[in-house]
């Protein structure tokens, strides 16, 4: 039992630093404190089942994965790339496939704005406005891109995706009001920049296992 403990232990430190994350983001995204993620990964206690599984799914493994030695795991990997084992594990499958939907959404919004544009732009052709269709579709797509990530990924991107929102909103307006000059609405993106950065640095209350309250 304690050399299983072990192995999972390793796997857990294995994995979260192969993701370039420390405990304590790890700790954030499963809502637990750093002090339960690093009991865990020295063998002293192991996280429940649905944790485990919401691991397995954000590495992109299995939960049996977890059973094998990190130089087990990677001997599995090398097989399957060299084709020796073809089966890819479902959870892996999985994040491949939103990743590929998340895709698809973010493109379709430019696939919309480029129709309407040359509908417009063949039938009215004299409507001068029709080409901001590309500016706003840019902040469109962030905003796709920053629901998918908020359901599927890292919600820690959604930082950067918002900030990434704030400067296309910024220079969207900038181009549509070009000819007034209007340069001073980036000004407006230097707090709501610092906001992001502020916001991005609050820390939820952590709640604790149950082995940490004892």
């Amino acid at each position: 039992m304690d050399d299983w403990k072990q192995t999972v232990a390793a796997n857990l430190t294995e994995l979260r630093k192969s993701h370039h994350m420390t405990q304590l983001q790890l700790a954030e995204m499963l809502h637990y404190s750093d002090k339960a993620v690093s009991k865990w990964e020295r063998g002293e206690s192991l996280p429940d089942l649905s944790v485990m599984k919401q691991l397995a799914d954000y590495y992109g493994i299995t939960i049996d994965d977890f059973l094998y030695t990190p130089e087990e795991r990677a001997a599995r990997a090398q097989k399957q790339e060299s084709g020796q084992e073809t089966a890819e594990p479902i959870p892996q499958i999985r994040k491949k496939n939103r990743l590929i939907i998340a895709g698809m959404a973010a493109l379709l919004v430019w696939f919309l704005a480029s129709t309407v544009f040359v509908v417009l732009d063949t039938v009215i052709p004299e409507l001068n406005y029709s080409s901001f269709l590309f500016m706003y579709a840019a902040p469109i797509a962030t905003v796709v891109c920053l629901v998918f990530n908020s359901i599927w990924f890292n919600p820690r991107w959604n930082y950067l995706i918002i900030s990434v929102l704030v400067w296309t909103v910024l220079g969207s307006l900038f181009l549509t009001f070009y000819e007034h000059r209007i340069w001073k609405i980036f000004l407006i993106g230097i707090p709501a920049q610092l906001i992001i950065v502020l916001w991005s640095r609050l820390r939820p209350v952590q709640k604790s296992s149950k082995k940490d309250q004892t």
